[in-house]
């Protein structure tokens, strides 16, 4: 029983971890969280639907390759209309300009596609088959594995290229790494695109397990908790982060309530933020003032 819950974790806990680490490379990148990000997740799985609906008979794959391009756009958009303008601007404006932006997105999908859930396809089969005396559904074996598969590059790209490692030295330090060098202003707008697609990515794992809805961006405090739990500025923290909240959250939906399976997240935000702010992985920021 206990391996079967395990298992069956990991596919909320990847996505969680896609989600998380969205938010984190661009709160390294702005000092900002962006609280819009979970309806960019559902912006993204729409996206798909809307490819099809604008050429008919569009198979599933080229609707996917879509929005992703148009996600990108939609990053690069964001990061030119709404952050540049306002880096210099005060912290509670950059969060209430990604709260503003989650609502336009939301809406947008409410008014063009509906209030009401439409219908997302599976990656994979979603019949169950045995494999050493658990039960594994091959499609949420895709979800895990397409989400492992992401991360994977991303952490070769940030740890083993001098492209990532100059994105990870503006983050770090925008002034030292603007002397080296570093075009400071092309890494976050880079930061922002790959957050975009990463957004898309999760949207269209997560849609066929939940409701695709305009409310499905719901999902991102999940990604939030997750990105909290590991350390908001821990790319590995992320993924930790990640992992464990899908954990915890089959075990007590399963040996104590299902009813708590939504709240345990809520739970796990307060008592980190109360007993260890700087999460798993995270450390400490000093600031001298």
């Amino acid at each position: 029983m206990l391996a079967q819950v395990l298992v069956s974790s990991v596919t909320a806990g990847a996505v969680y971890a896609l989600i998380a680490l969205g938010f984190v490379l661009i709160h390294k990148g702005t000092g900002v969280v962006h609280f819009g990000y979970g309806d960019q997740v559902t912006f993204g799985a729409y996206l798909v639907l809307i490819a099809q609906m604008a050429v008919t008979g569009l198979p599933f794959w080229p609707a996917v390759f879509i929005a992703l391009v148009v996600s990108a756009l939609l990053g690069a958009l964001i990061y030119g209309g709404f952050m540049w303008p306002l880096r210099n601007a005060s912290l509670l404006a950059k969060i209430i300009a990604s709260l503003a932006l989650g609502t336009v997105l939301r809406e947008f999908v409410r008014a063009f596609m509906g209030p009401n859930a439409w219908p997302f396809p599976f990656l994979l089969s979603q019949t169950a088959v045995p494999v050493g005396g658990v039960l594994v559904v091959p499609a949420n074996l895709a979800i895990v594995g397409v989400s492992l598969g992401i991360l994977a590059i991303l952490f070769l790209l940030f740890e083993k290229t001098l492209f990532g490692k100059a994105i990870m030295a503006a983050c770090d330090n925008r002034i030292g790494a603007s002397l080296i060098g570093v075009r400071v202003s092309h890494v976050f707008l880079l930061i922002w695109v790959v957050a975009s697609v990463l957004a898309t990515v999760a949207g269209v794992l997560v849609a066929p397990l939940l409701t695709l809805s305009p409310d499905m961006g719901l999902i991102g405090i999940k990604g939030f908790t997750a990105a909290v739990l590991g350390g908001f500025n821990s790319l590995p923290g992320a993924v930790l982060g990640g992992i464990l909240l899908g954990i915890l959250e089959a075990l007590v939906g399963t040996y104590i309530s299902s009813a708590l399976k939504d709240m345990i997240s809520y739970g796990i935000l307060i008592a980190v933020i109360l007993i260890r702010p700087q999460g798993l992985l995270g450390g400490l920021l000093v600031k001298k003032v």
